[in-house]
């Protein structure tokens, strides 16, 4: 009997840490779901224009440079142009004491000469011997001795006018003349300087043809193409101008394991823009004109199916399944299972990306991307890719 009384003890000893615990329980869970309802936020479907675009930084570069450089150690005799010119392809821009050169060229053209007479002459005698020879009047070592002399005369012609041809060059290059057309931005040597070959002599800029030189990676490489606009932004001046992407390299440079993309943007001929100045590239890819649209927060993926949370008629909170378009990194479109004015709430904390911003919890369609980073790209915050 004793046993038995012990035992009912410890059966409602038993029971009543089973209710703590289902009461604690129950406070946690209600808990749990007073915070999830503090932390969520309303918003309303709206109308507005949406657009995915990638940005990159570069700086503004002359499409069309020449850097003249000294071809010989002579100093310059006579610049023709001083900074600030412009100069058209084909100007003269500077001499060189051609005394020298003259000298070297009338030696090499007169050693030409005679090395073209000579050969003449050993020709003469080659085809005279040869006759001889096919009637016994010559051995055959004396055809062989001129055909000899024949060969040596010939490498003799090869040489001098090689030689000649490097003096002519060198002649010719006592006299520089504008490969572009532009402005003499730079000259850096002045009349008689000692030089040494090789040396900067001075910098034409076209500055009516400037562009910018962008990295753009291969992942966003199916989205843009030689023609499209780019939308080019100059702080420092406070302009913003429209450029065009003129030319994206076949060949890629490799960085960090990803493959990156050389591409120019020509800009338009603005007298504001300077060399060097640096800008946001902005190249729109997609846009939506009048779209529904709710924060990028508020919609959630459960495998390739979207959904938001929407208020009913009775106020009460519903999943509804949507579909997706483009985003701009802040706002999505819906393009169907929302219409303009619905009331709906979501998550709005940092610690919720995975749901928040497109993975989430059975992982959400992959959302396109943006530059991914490198040397003048940026990831940027039209990074939704349409459904």
């Amino acid at each position: 009997m004793k046993e038995i009384l012990k035992f009912g003890k410890k059966r409602k000893i038993a029971a009543a840490i089973v209710a703590v615990v289902l009461i604690a329980g129950i406070v946690i869970v209600k808990g749990m779901l007073v915070s999830s309802d503090a932390a969520m936020t309303e918003a309303a479907a709206i109308k507005q224009d949406l657009t995915k675009y990638y940005s990159f930084s570069g700086n503004i570069e002359p499409s069309d440079v020449q850097y003249v450089v000294a071809t010989s150690n002579e100093p310059v005799k006579t610049f023709y142009v001083k900074e600030g010119d412009k100069v058209q392809v084909g100007d003269l821009l500077y001499e060189i004491d051609s005394n020298t050169m003259q000298s070297t060229m009338t030696t090499a053209n007169m050693n030409l000469s005679n090395a073209k007479t000579n050969y003449s002459a050993n020709k003469l005698d080659y085809e005279r011997k040869k006759s001889l020879y096919e009637i016994g009047g010559v051995t055959l070592e004396e055809l062989q001795s001129a055909q000899n002399a024949l060969s040596s005369a010939q490498n003799q012609v090869t040489q001098t006018q090689a030689n000649y041809q490097q003096a002519q060059k060198q002649y010719e290059d006592t006299r520089c003349y504008a490969e572009v057309s532009g402005e003499i931005s730079k000259i850096y040597v002045d009349e008689n300087d000692s030089i040494n070959q090789g040396a900067s002599i001075m910098d034409i800029v076209n500055y009516d043809n400037l562009e910018i030189s962008i990295k753009i990676d291969e992942y966003d490489l199916s989205e843009v193409s030689e023609g499209m606009e780019a939308e080019v932004s100059i702080e420092a001046i406070g302009k913003t101008v429209i450029g065009t992407i003129s030319a994206i390299a076949r060949g890629a440079s490799v960085e960090n394991g990803v493959s990156y993309f050389d591409t120019t943007v020509t800009l338009p001929q603005d007298s504001d823009i300077r060399v060097g100045l640096s800008a946001e590239v902005k190249i729109i890819t997609q846009s939506a004109k009048g779209a529904v649209t709710v924060p990028i927060m508020a919609v959630t993926y459960n495998g390739a199916n979207a959904y938001v949370k929407r208020y009913d008629d009775s106020g009460s909170l519903e999943n509804v399944q949507v579909i997706v378009g483009i985003n701009n990194g802040t706002d999505i479109e819906i393009k169907n299972g929302l219409n303009e004015g619905d009331k709906i709430a979501y998550i709005n904390t940092s610690s919720s990306d995975n749901s928040q911003m497109g993975a989430g919890p059975m992982g959400g369609p992959p959302q396109g991307g943006g530059a991914k980073g490198g040397l003048q790209g940026g990831r940027n915050s039209g990074s939704g890719a349409a459904q």
